[in-house]
């Protein structure tokens, strides 16, 4: 086991420790360092991944480390998106499109480019010195997560005006069972 082994909370069963590890690993690992981290036996490790897996909530991927496993980014932003239209209104979301769009054009202007590949393309210039390829670089990582970010509002948008079509909300009580029927 691992030195560094978390202190679990009482209560919490073998799947959920595995389930924990696993969806907060940015990179791959296999069964074994997981079942060592969530203080489970291998072969439960394996069982409740294989299980994550099949549900699609967990990518299988081979690495050099054999069969290892990390969160399926689909999923990842389709929970995301969901969270955003469950927590905030309609004029928050907004808001927060606003706040990035302001943010880009701030870019765009201090930087002197049209797009985020410019951006990029720039960060070789040989005129500028480390400090400053270094701040653009930060910049690059930043601008790429306003644009998923852009991207999960703008769906949570649309799936709270669906919902609201429905006259489901977004609310935690809805089930697709209480959709209305057609016919």
């Amino acid at each position: 086991m691992s030195e560094k082994q978390p202190a679990w909370p009482a209560g919490m069963d073998a799947g959920e420790r595995v389930r924990h590890v696993a969806f907060t690993r940015t990179t791959p690992r296999n069964a074994g360092w997981i079942a060592t981290e969530a203080d489970v036996s291998r072969d439960t490790a394996v069982k409740y991944l294989s299980r994550m897996a099949e549900q699609g909530d967990l990518e299988v991927v081979e690495t050099a480390e054999g069969t290892c496993y990390k969160p399926d980014p689909v999923t990842q932003f389709l929970d995301e998106v969901r969270d955003l239209a469950e927590t905030h209104s309609q004029e928050e979301l907004t808001a927060e499109l606003r706040d990035i769009a302001d943010e880009i054009d701030r870019w765009k202007h201090e930087f002197d480019v049209e797009s985020l590949a410019e951006l990029r393309q720039s960060v070789g210039d040989d005129d500028l010195s480390a400090e400053q390829r270094r701040e653009r670089l930060d910049v690059v990582e930043e601008w790429e997560y306003d644009v998923e970010m852009r991207e999960a509002i703008r769906l949570a948008i649309g799936l709270k005006d669906s919902l609201t079509e429905l006259g489901a909300g977004t609310d935690s009580g809805f089930t697709p069972d209480s959709q209305p029927q057609e016919g």
